[in-house]
């Protein structure tokens, strides 16, 4: 024992001998087992509050008094990962896996860190270990099926969003991404239906919203689209792709003037969209303002020099616009770049080999 506690002598001692004084030992440390387990509590109530270094050296220090301790490699792994030490997370899991391959979680956190290091085959591997230890774990269904649809296996990505809704009917996101395989499918009311459930879970899931409003706008429902969108657009108003697709949908709609307003408001947002800048070049064409529809298109060729459709939506302002060899030149280049359209459009205005 260490640290002996040693009482003070007594005074006024008589002639008799003085009474025995009594040492108290106390223990100043705990069995390396135990001393583990503090650390980890440790390391766990600093990793809750984010202090990820801070935790990192207490589950360091766990796993040295004690390196069985599964649950410190899965936490020193989880730490790491939030550290961006997406490598040495990978190797931690690797060790709990080794002391607990039933642990689901350890499979589920590897695959993570596996796609964070750019391999998305083996973290598939690793959601598959995952559901088979534990299938009512819907994050690891909803995380393969994500891969799965972003490798355009669409049929396996429903199975597995099917089973992330089944595991967990509240899980918001898993019905988002299953109506995102839904409209891949082009199962479109199935689509809806399914953003509209991820809506009802989650009402600020604006992406939801938005897709939603896509798959409406491809099943011909161009009222819904727009109501969709605009209510996207009045909780966010930066995001130059929502005003385009209101544009687009305000033009099938036949209101060029509300899709010229919502495609300048996405080129105010971000300069360098040269599809809005063609879109609005197309509204312009509509409301038959010529110059308006020439400068747009240019600024979207300006852009994107090999924009086969803004070549032909100059082409058509350059042609209203009394510029016959300017517009020739124009549908030519669409043609070059595979719209065919453009060499119709050059037949039938007669352009010459010269133009």
């Amino acid at each position: 024992m260490r640290n002996i506690l040693l009482l003070a002598t007594a005074f006024g001692l008589t002639s008799l001998a003085a009474q025995a004084q009594v040492d108290s030992v106390r223990a100043s440390t705990l069995p390396p087992a135990q001393q583990a387990e503090k650390l980890y509590n440790s390391g766990v109530t600093k990793f809750n509050q984010k202090s990820y270094r801070a935790a990192l050296q207490d589950f360091d220090r766990a796993i040295t008094l004690r390196p069985d301790f599964a649950k410190a490699f899965y936490n020193r792994a989880t730490t790491r990962y939030e550290l961006k030490d997406y490598q040495s997370a990978v190797q931690d899991y690797d060790e709990a896996l080794k002391l607990d391959l039933a642990s689901g979680t350890a499979y589920f956190g590897r695959a993570q860190a596996r796609e964070a290091l750019k391999q998305p085959a083996e973290a598939e591997q690793d959601y598959s270990k995952a559901v088979e230890a534990n299938a009512a774990y819907a994050p690891a269904w909803y995380y393969r099926g994500a891969l799965r649809f972003e490798k355009a296996d669409y049929a396996a990505a429903k199975a597995d969003f099917d089973q992330a809704v089944k595991a967990d009917p509240n899980y918001a996101y898993a019905w988002h991404d299953r109506g995102s395989v839904q409209r891949q499918l082009n199962n479109y009311p199935a689509a809806i239906q399914d953003y509209t459930k991820a809506l009802a879970l989650q009402p600020e899931l604006l992406p939801a919203l938005l897709n939603r409003a896509g798959t409406k706008r491809r099943a011909g429902d161009l009222k819904g689209a727009l109501q969709d969108y605009t209510n996207y657009l009045q909780k966010k108003q930066d995001n130059p792709v929502a005003y385009t697709n209101r544009g687009a949908a305000r033009y099938e709609a036949g209101d060029y003037k509300g899709a010229v307003e919502d495609f300048g408001r996405a080129v105010a947002l971000d300069a360098t969209y040269a599809f809005a800048w063609n879109n609005r070049a197309a509204a312009y064409l509509k409301l038959e303002d010529y110059t308006k529809a020439e400068s747009d298109a240019t600024k979207a060729l300006s852009i994107n020099s090999q924009y086969a459709e803004a070549y032909l939506n100059r082409g058509h302002a350059r042609e209203m616009l009394r510029n016959p060899d300017g517009a020739c030149q124009d549908w030519r280049k669409a043609a070059a770049l595979g719209l065919e359209i453009g060499t119709n459009h050059a037949a039938n205005s007669g352009c010459g080999e010269g133009n």
